[in-house]
Order: structure tokens, then sequence, then C-alpha cells
């Protein structure tokens, strides 16, 4: 952890950074403008960002190193750690092994909860990005398991994620929303469970109440490795309540984590019309022909939650194509 501070009078700026020390890699940074009575209320917001910053890579480097040290005596822990690098590359072979290899872990520790709750967010996530033969088997599959981790460990906030967001993509957005909060509750600085709520908002016709925990999850974690898709919703979550130049912003960002992503084109469509840019908005309608793939089914629950919120989609793709 860096950082430095500079006073002038009674304001203060704070300039703080989180490197890995191990490879050199930015893993957050954050600029503060405040007044010296906000010193204590930014400390504890700095604390909550290198926590939610520290997560997700360490999950991260667990993996790698199970994949470096596996000898082929294979523990449960390994299974999970292994099929956690293959569900972080987030395409339809790797999801579809992890899936593989957490069954496996389940098989050989019943009771370990972490086996069953990775195995409810792969199959949520096999649902989401449409690499579904059977979604209705794959949502009961991620759903049972996510219970079946809750009950093995009420008090550990991945369970109740993991119930959150295979709830989402099941059809049940108000048991994700549940959820979500459970897993907030357990650790209010755990980014994804600040995500899947305004996930779980958004897929239950709530727009307005979404955009606040979206965007909360993504300053808390600005580097999961799935943060386009989270982008990508609030993006939508912003459109549908009239705010398209911030949904724009948010489109944009989703552009630059993946420069090549349908769903991220026709977002941007979307906004550019909404905005009356015509000409961009049918630029990004030609895009959109371009990239072929199913991954663009996880903003499904959105266009089906409300007729209002599929209206105006439809409507402003419809314009920009015209």
């Amino acid at each position: 952890m860096h950082g430095n501070v500079r006073y002038a009078g009674e304001r203060l700026r704070i300039s703080a950074q989180l490197i890995d020390t191990s490879n050199g890699a930015h893993l957050w940074a954050e600029r503060y403008d405040l007044i010296m009575a906000d010193v204590f209320a930014i400390q504890d917001e700095i604390a909550e960002r290198v926590v939610a910053a520290i997560e997700p890579e360490l999950l991260k480097s667990e993996s790698r190193l199970a994949i470096v040290r596996h000898t082929g005596n294979m523990t449960a822990w390994d299974l999970v750690r292994q099929g956690m690098w293959h569900f972080h590359k987030v395409t339809r072979d790797g999801h579809r092994t992890a899936r593989d290899l957490f069954r496996r872990a389940c098989t050989v520790d019943q009771d370990l909860s972490e086996a069953h709750a990775w195995l409810a967010r792969v199959s949520a996530g096999i649902i989401a990005y449409g690499w579904s033969d059977d979604i209705i088997a794959d949502g009961n599959e991620g759903t049972k398991a996510a219970t079946r981790a809750v009950a093995l460990d009420p008090r550990d906030p991945y369970a109740h994620y993991a119930l959150a967001i295979v709830s989402c993509y099941a059809g049940s957005a108000n048991t994700g929303a549940l959820a979500a909060q459970s897993a907030i509750e357990l650790n209010p600085s755990f980014a994804l469970a600040h995500l899947v709520l305004g996930m779980a908002r958004l897929f239950d016709g709530d727009a307005d109440r979404a955009v606040a925990p979206l965007r909360h999850g993504l300053a808390l974690n600005p580097n999961d490795p799935q943060n386009v898709a989270w982008h990508i919703l609030l993006a939508y979550a912003e459109l549908l309540v009239d705010l398209p130049d911030k949904a724009l912003e948010s489109a944009n960002r989703a552009l630059t984590l993946r420069p090549v992503f349908g769903p991220t084109f026709e977002v941007l469509c979307c906004c550019t019309m909404a905005l009356g840019r015509r000409d961009d908005a049918r630029q990004w309608s030609e895009r959109m022909k371009e990239v072929h793939g199913p991954e663009g089914h996880f903003i499904a629950p959105i266009r089906a939650s409300r007729p209002g919120y599929d209206n105006r989609i439809a409507q402003l793709l419809k314009a920009a194509a015209a």
C-alpha cells in the first residue's frame, strides 16, 4: 500500500494505491479531496476498498498455485482451486471444465461448502453466457449446490453470493436479492455481493434501486475478471432510469475491458441512440452484426422483467438500425 497526503488549510488530499509486490501489478488506486473532519470516514472507505481489491486477487493466485502444484494426488480443495482457474477464463470451455472439477470436488468431499458454492457459481455462469444445453437442469443443479453450501457454512458470504447469482438466472431474482443482502451483512466489503444485489434488483424490474449497488460494487473492485458484464448491467440500469450520459460512460468502460463483445456493442447502440447520436448508434448497430455467439444471454432477464424495459431497448435498437 502506497500513498501520500497533501494539506491546504482545512482541506486535505489523500492519494492511495495498492500494488502486488510479487509482480508489481496495479490493483487499485483512488484520490480523495476532503476536509479534516472527514478523515476518519475516509479511512474506513479506503480500508473497505483495499479489502475488496485484495480478495479476488488472492482467489486467482490460489487457483494458479493449485495448477502449478498439481502432482496427480488431488484433494477436494485442489479440485476447487483448479476449477477456479478455469472459471476465471470466462470462456465456454473454461466454464465447462470448471464445472467438471467442482462436481468432482463435491463427490470427493461432500461437506466442503466451497465446492458446492463454486458449482453453483459456474452453473449460473453457464446459463448467463448462453452456454447451457439445459437451462432448467443447470439452474436446479446450481440452486441445489448453493443451498447446500449455505447449509454447510451459513457464515460464508461466498455461499450466499452463490445462491444469489444462481437464483437470478434460475428465475428467482427476489430470492437473489435476499441472498445478496445476507452476503453483505456478513461482509460489507464484499464487492460481488453488492454487484449481485444490483443485478437481482434489475432482473426484478427495479432499475432505480439497481444503480447504487452496481456502482458501489464496481468501485470496491475494479479488477474482477467479469467486470465487463457488470459494467454492461450498470449501463442498462442507468439507461432505463433515464441517465443516458452515465449509461454511455459505463458502456465505454465495458468496451475498454473487452473491445470485441456483442453485448457491449448493443448497449452502446442503445445509449448513443438515446442521446440522439444517430450516426454513432448506426455504427454500433453494424458492429453488432460482426459478432456471433450466445454470450449476450446474460442480459435477457432485464428485458423479461418488465414489458416497458423490453419495449425501450427494442425501440432504440430498431431506430438505430433504420
